[in-house]
């Protein structure tokens, strides 16, 4: 009998342990799905936004998206064409932001110490003097109609020491940003974020798709010409064909120097302009030109001219440029051993890269970095021989045959 009371005890015994344990692990479950329930950012998709707006103090850029050519432009550069990836890395970025926790905010003084004063706390009648000074980045996100699918603001990174040290110096660094989110009502909460964002800038020259060759390790033929001053046309400087046993230099004869003529078309790959420059074309004199055709069908023409400083952060003379951008899928050269569908699909993507980098360019008039020019002119050669009569022009796939 008593052992039989004693089985029963046990038994009673374990249930108990059991429901303890259960009821403890639901009120953990139940307060971490609280803690993230509190912690939920309000969610949309980056195919939703239509319209991105970046403002900090007098400076704002605002991205729209243009349904009809699937792209974004820039409104304070005059529509021009914005980086598409650098808006796609953003939208991507905002959506996939997770708060790491909340603070509690007890007045203006936590906003202003976190960088997360908004405009319009600092134009409220009696804001203190010194608001301005701690207003953050603010980003808002529209769909189609104008609604607003987010608005928060990027405030003071939060710094982190790593272990690594340089002499006695700790290397410091950022390992996340307190951002402030705004919910309907105007309700705005306060969280840390283990992203940075460093690239989301107020800045409109930032979002600019720049300038530059895509592809241009198959050049075909290059030449620089410059129009001297009382000259009606320009004279070549340097003209450069492909042969069958490499490029040669035809204008003026002599040796290639083929590492110098390489340097040319590596500054061209990368971005090499600035941001738009807002004269007409018909006040610039585009006295220096660089021309160049490729093996896949896109032909290159980049104007120069000199123009006063029209830029905060340019020299007191910097040179504007125009590139024109052509392509003819008749002058795609094939691949060895590529079939008649690939050679045919190969055309039709290069029209699609066609289309979107002639968007870029065509029709507007852009900053260029400082050494550009001196570079493209240099004559590259090793040797020169006695001087041959000008290239009346270049072979039949011209550069300045433009659509």
């Amino acid at each position: 009998m008593k052992k039989r009371r004693a089985v029963i005890m046990l038994f009673l015994a374990a249930v108990t342990a059991l429901a303890v344990v259960s009821e403890l692990r639901l009120r953990r479950e139940s307060a971490s799905a609280s803690a993230a329930a509190r912690l939920t950012m309000p969610e949309f998709r980056p195919e939703d936004v239509r319209t991105l707006e970046i403002t900090w103090r007098n400076q704002k850029s605002t991205l729209n998206f243009m349904a009809d050519g699937g792209y974004w432009a820039v409104k304070e550069r005059a529509g021009a064409q914005a980086a598409s990836a650098l808006v796609a890395d953003l939208l991507e970025g905002l959506a996939k932001a997770a708060p790491l926790k909340e603070l509690e905010i007890s007045g203006p003084d936590d906003f202003r110490d976190l960088n997360l004063v908004s405009p319009e706390e600092i134009a409220a009648p009696g804001a203190a003097s010194d608001l301005k000074n701690s207003e953050g980045i603010l980003v808002v996100l529209r769909d189609e109609k104008g609604d607003e699918l987010l608005r928060l603001m990027l405030g003071r990174g939060h710094t982190r020491i790593a272990a690594d040290r340089i002499g006695n110096l700790a290397v410091q660094g950022y390992d996340g940003r307190y951002i402030r989110v705004w919910y309907p009502g105007h309700k705005s909460r306060v969280f840390l974020i283990s992203r940075v964002f460093e690239k989301c800038v107020p800045n409109p020259r930032q979002w600019l798709e720049p300038l530059f060759l895509s592809k241009p390790e198959n050049p075909v033929y290059a030449r620089f010409q410059r129009k001297h001053p009382g000259a009606e046309t320009p004279s070549v400087v340097w003209f450069a064909n492909a042969a069958k046993d490499g490029f040669q230099l035809l204008f003026p004869q002599g040796e290639l120097d083929l590492e110098a003529f390489s340097q040319k078309f590596s500054a061209l790959a990368a971005p090499f302009s600035v941001d738009l420059v807002n004269l007409p074309p018909d006040d610039l004199k585009f006295n220096d030109i660089f021309q160049t055709v490729m093996g896949d069908g896109f032909a290159y023409l980049l104007e120069f001219a000199r123009v006063e400083s029209i830029s905060e952060e340019a020299d007191a003379n910097v040179y504007a440029g125009r590139m024109t951008i052509s392509f003819d899928p008749e002058n795609v050269r094939r691949l060895i051993g590529e079939p008649d569908d690939a050679f045919e699909r190969r055309k039709k993507q290069l029209a699609a890269r066609a289309e979107y980098e002639k968007r870029t360019a065509n029709g507007r008039v852009f900053l260029l970095k400082t050494g550009l020019l001196e570079l493209l002119a240099q004559i590259p050669a090793k040797t020169l021989k006695t001087a041959a009569p000008s290239p009346s022009g270049p072979p039949a796939a011209d550069a300045e045959k433009k659509e």
